[in-house]
């Protein structure tokens, strides 16, 4: 449905559009008749011509809400970003300067076609969700500290070894369970999932990423079917599992359970137990704590490794090791434009570090184009601006969670505010967060 929401524009850009919207409702068919995944989608476009007064250059966006939880759900807009792309031209010759074009897609999932389409899926086909994939980066291309590094390289060697320890040499009549399950746990962004795939890499092994998101399902009882689908494809592939925020997978199991989904929650970690105990490949779990553990799973656990926050100097190698080789620039950086890069960036992780240098080459591009010479002065105030929206963002994070402290403070009788205070007030030497952590 095309919407203008200023005067209309001239004919030839009205027939443009409406040719436009025909064209890319065939586009989503073809994409949905391709991929099963796709069957149960009710797609829906809405177009919206508008002024593009403090706009960007761009005359044409897409705004989708593509949080439905199917696999690939993520690749199925990347796909209509991709055709988008692909005829930006025609729009940029169509439609006047003065007006861009909004093209929002909605997504609907057909709740009783998905499920049908689950049912009458192959065993083959249902496993394809769950393909191991070759790991993407290397331990040379991982910068961490020297003490992160040294605990991955030993228990690297305990898993490279686990044969001759637990069978050759016999340690299996001691402990009758070789242990190969890590977990890596910190701030996100620190370098867990880039870690996991070289782990894999150096034990010449693809790797099976997945996430609570993909396991758990919307029907009761089958998120313990996908978890087993899961780890029948890693042994079949002899592939790394590498489960991302784990924390729903490994938290202690619910005793008062009072809904349907604190019964399935507790299905999945007893099933995940049980996996585990007939696991015999490589498991590397990602959490931001360890703390909450349930003790079954603990007693499996190889390893705890803590990644935290790179420090000045791991900052200044992470910083040169992205910034690509053929960048064009006036001159390398020198020791002291790193050192001042690190400082202004203290407090970043390394995704953050990644996603700044990312803005500061989409920044000159858009201005200068190929004809772009890059100086020290552009990551420096590319840097400046990144760490000012991320403590912007923080701010408005705290502020958001104080106004839902408070909000629930009001709504909390008398008499359980006045219990809670109390307590509050009896607390001594609270464990921290760092105190219980392995």
């Amino acid at each position: 449905m095309i919407d203008y929401t200023v005067d209309k524009p001239n004919a030839s850009t009205v027939l443009f559009l409406q040719r436009f919207e025909n064209e890319f409702g065939s586009f989503i068919k073809e994409i949905r008749s391709k991929n099963t995944t796709y069957h149960s989608l009710i797609v829906s476009i809405y177009l919206r011509l508008g002024n593009g007064k403090n706009r960007s250059n761009e005359s044409i966006e897409l705004k989708t809400n593509a949080d439905f939880s199917i696999p690939n759900s993520l690749s199925f807009t990347d796909k209509l970003s991709g055709y988008l792309k692909s005829r930006k031209k025609e729009f940029d010759a169509c439609i006047p300067n003065s007006e861009y074009l909004l093209i929002d897609v909605k997504y609907e999932i057909d709740e009783k076609m998905m499920k049908n389409n689950a049912e009458k899926l192959s065993a083959d086909e249902q496993e394809s969700y769950y393909i191991p994939e070759i790991p993407k980066y290397t331990l040379d291309k991982v910068i961490l500290s020297k003490d992160i590094k040294d605990e991955i390289l030993e228990a690297l060697n305990v898993i490279e070894n686990k044969q001759l320890i637990y069978d050759v040499w016999g340690f299996g009549e001691i402990d009758p369970y070789p242990r190969s399950i890590l977990n890596f746990y910190g701030p996100p962004g620190t370098g867990k999932t880039m870690t996991a795939n070289a782990i894999a890499h150096s034990l010449n092994k693809k790797i099976l990423v997945l996430s609570y998101a993909e396991i758990e399902s919307k029907y009761v009882g089958e998120a313990p079917k996908n978890l087993t689908k899961a780890f029948d494809s890693a042994k079949k592939y002899d592939a790394v599992m590498f489960f991302d925020e784990a924390d729903s997978f490994l938290g202690k199991r619910i005793q008062n359970v009072t809904h349907g989904s604190d019964q399935a929650l507790n299905s999945l970690r007893s099933q995940m137990l049980m996996l585990l105990e007939n696991f015999d490949g490589v498991v590397i779990f990602a959490t931001n704590l360890v703390s909450n553990f349930d003790t079954a799973f603990e007693s499996r656990i190889l390893k705890h490794i803590k990644f935290e926050l790179p420090n000045k100097e791991a900052r200044e190698h992470i910083i040169i090791g992205l910034i690509p080789a053929k960048l064009p620039m006036e001159s390398s950086l020198s020791e002291e434009e790193l050192g001042e890069l690190s400082d202004i960036t203290d407090g970043f992780s390394g995704r953050e570090l990644k996603n700044a240098v990312l803005e500061v080459l989409l920044r000159k591009a858009k201005i200068d184009g190929e004809n772009a010479i890059f100086e020290y002065i552009d990551f420096k105030e590319g840097f400046e601006k990144k760490k000012a929206s991320l403590e912007l963002l923080k701010r408005e994070k705290t502020a958001d969670k104080e106004k839902k402290i408070l909000k629930a403070l009001s709504e909390m009788p008398k008499e359980e505010l006045s219990s809670a205070s109390q307590k509050q007030s009896e607390v001594k030497d609270y464990p921290t967060e760092e105190s219980e952590s392995l």
